[in-house]
């Protein structure tokens, strides 16, 4: 009789197909992350030129109570800095495209 108390999924009788659907199941859960953070990214985009403030607002909101899901509770404020960042220069840049230099100077 074998002793099972030592099991681990690195041993040779493990199922091999285990490890790979494990493998396919991170690489969707990454790729819907980052397309969540895209359709954010995105979303910030279009309500910048569209001159939508609400929809910017709630925009951001939005990517701050999510940020915790997207990409854990230990990068949220890392990422949700990056993303205000992100979203100022979005903003700075379509102001600059809509009304030229002079959206710059007060």
């Amino acid at each position: 009789m074998k002793n099972l108390t030592g099991l681990g999924y690195d041993r040779p009788w493990v199922v091999s197909g285990y490890r790979d659907h494990a493998r396919r199941g991170d690489r969707l859960r990454e790729a819907l992350k980052s397309a969540g953070v895209g359709l954010l990214l995105f979303s910030v985009v279009v309500s910048a030129i569209a001159g939508a403030e609400t929809a910017f607002f709630f925009t951001v909101l939005a990517a701050w109570l999510l940020f915790p899901m997207l990409v854990g509770f230990r990068n949220t404020l890392d990422a949700g800095c990056a993303f205000m960042l992100i979203s100022l220069g979005v903003v700075m840049v379509v102001g600059i495209a809509q009304n030229g230099l002079g959206y710059l100077l007060p």
